[in-house]
């Protein structure tokens, strides 16, 4: 019964997301899509928080945690407009593999199966990873819908957006996902960075408070900060940019912080077609508590 269950809410979760890629397709000819671009004309690369044109964005990204596990990921993200100050983002990953056959629960194939339970590491994997069998696993992850407000405030000269981000338990397998139904409220602070030579460059600091609203049976509990902090620094007047994120991660069930680092490089191939890539490194990361040791992220952002 639990299956059907999942494997309805799962069908329903996927319906909802396809009908958004197709809204967000069909917005640049509206007039919602025309007011969301607003008259600041904001985030030619669609990387400034603050645009709420619609976009879509798939991509693809490697993840090696220290303790060996290994993810490959093909994510279709998406923003669609409500108007020039609300908008929703949609987050799903499509195809979605988990390799634990590196870590230390696996030590003993191909003659034992795989035994225990691999941490799992940053904002995607909290709770830990069951080892069952081969140590692999392919299917659809957990999908996310955050939704933005652009709020009149000024404070430090800067720009501010609240929200909420949630995270639904649609993996198709339990060792795909949490398991968990997560809520992220969300506050962001974004400022135009006058000192640089070039155009377009800005700060940000986006930052949630990661909470499980439901886990099921034998999941742990989730209570984290999540910070994400951007610097957008035009580099060519070709279209190049450079976009350092910095991410900083408190585990409040741990009591464990951890440090992400991740340098985007991208190039504006034409009007609202960015090609870009991203690779990233943990610092200083533990195994035991399942952090990030190196990521490889590669997308195209078509925005209107």
């Amino acid at each position: 019964m639990e299956r059907i269950l999942r494997a309805t809410a799962l069908d329903r979760l996927m319906r909802i997301t396809l009908l958004a890629v197709m809204l967000s397709l069909a917005l640049p000819g509206t007039a919602v899509a025309e007011e969301a671009a607003g008259e600041e004309s904001i985030g030619e690369t669609g990387t400034d928080p603050r645009d709420f044109a619609a976009k879509f964005m798939p991509y693809y990204r490697y993840t090696e945690l220290e303790n060996g596990l290994e993810q490959n990921e093909l994510v279709l993200f998406g923003l669609m407009p409500f108007s020039k100050k609300f908008a929703m983002t949609y987050e799903v990953p499509l195809a979605y593999k988990r390799d634990i056959t590196g870590t230390d629960a696996c030590a003993g194939l191909p003659d034992t199966p795989c035994l225990g339970t691999v941490p799992g590491g940053g904002a995607t994997l909290p709770n830990g990873l069951p080892a069952e069998g081969d140590g692999e696993e392919t299917g659809i992850g957990d999908m996310n819908l955050r939704f933005m407000y652009r709020t009149d405030w000024s404070m430090l000269g800067g720009d501010w957006l609240v929200g909420a981000e949630f995270v639904f338990p649609t993996a198709s397998e339990d060792e795909l996902g949490n398991e968990s139904l997560l809520v992220k409220p969300m506050v962001a602070y974004v400022k135009d960075l006058g000192f640089w030579p070039a155009p377009g460059a800005f700060m940000a600091s986006m930052n949630f408070y990661s909470r499980d609203a439901w886990k099921d049976n034998g999941r742990g509990d989730v209570e984290q900060y999540i910070g994400r902090h951007f610097f957008m620094l035009p580099l060519h007047p070709s279209g190049i940019y450079a976009l350092p994120e910095i991410q900083t991660i408190y585990d409040f069930e741990a009591d464990h912080f951890s440090l992400w680092i991740g340098p985007e490089i991208g190039k504006l191939l034409a009007p609202g077609r960015i090609l870009y890539v991203k690779p990233g490194w943990g610092v200083d990361a533990d195994a035991d508590t399942g952090d990030r040791k190196w990521s490889f992220e590669m997308g195209f952002r078509w925005f209107f």
